[in-house]
């Protein structure tokens, strides 16, 4: 059973998201796991998505978030939007159904407003994770010996137009447990990320229609809460 869902109010899982893209950049410890299939090794499929990012100015694209909780089997919980990001560790991911949705980065505090309840969430707490998670946009550099990346075998998971890496990350603390990479073997895109957590449940998203380098406008980066509307302070 599939339902449409309102996004979460905690910044949490989209940062995790976010760093689902971005790790694939700085990851420095790869493998391949027995059984993965032909092809590139994780070291060079981490090397051309890195080098992918890193031609780019700005990327936008469209997405479908599809959250499983391990509690519910069977029951999905779905969303539609479209992200954009600009170097400089910019970010805007705009939820457009079942209901609106914006997040904002704009490179010291994450910004999210519910435009129907209404509301809006300052999350500057989270400003230096979220930097360093978006770092192979600005080209600050890699991140290194957070993550252990395994390539793994593209037809278990039914992915044939590209590779799937699992991200386990290193660090104690981390707040999901792994992360499911599936790259376009085409141009090396992200084209899905699951980011699973650890208690098993599982947030997807697909991307389609990337656009790069297309210019887009600086403003769409800040955010300025309208007149009237409480401002809340997110802790995670």
């Amino acid at each position: 059973m599939v339902r449409d869902r309102k996004p979460a109010q905690k910044p949490l899982a989209l940062l995790a998201c976010t760093a689902a893209i971005a790790i694939a950049a700085g990851a420095v410890t790869a493998q391949s796991e027995k059984g993965s299939g032909t092809g590139l090794g994780a070291n060079e499929i981490v090397d051309r998505v890195q080098a992918y990012y890193a031609e780019i100015s700005d990327y936008r694209a469209a997405f479908v978030q599809t959250i499983a909780h391990k509690l519910f089997a069977g029951r999905l919980e779905r969303s539609y939007g479209d992200v954009l990001f600009k170097k400089g560790g910019l970010m805007r991911w705009e939820y457009t159904r079942p209901e609106r949705k914006l997040f904002v980065y704009d490179g010291a505090t994450l910004w999210i407003y519910e435009p129907e309840v209404p509301q809006a969430f300052k999350a500057a707490a989270n400003a230096d994770r979220l930097r360093k998670a978006l770092a192979f946009l600005s080209g600050e550099g890699k991140i290194k010996d957070s993550y252990k990346v395994v390539k793994l075998d593209a037809a278990r998971f039914s992915f044939a137009p590209g590779y799937v890496l699992k991200l386990t990350p290193t660090e104690k603390g981390s707040p999901f447990k792994r992360v499911e990479l599936y790259v376009d073997s085409t141009d090396f895109h992200v084209a899905r990320s699951v980011v699973v957590d650890h208690e098993g449940n599982r947030n997807r998203f697909d991307f389609s229609n990337p656009v790069r380098s297309s210019g887009i406008a600086a403003s769409l980066f800040s955010f300025t809460p309208p007149a009237g509307v409480p401002v809340l302070e997110a802790t995670e």
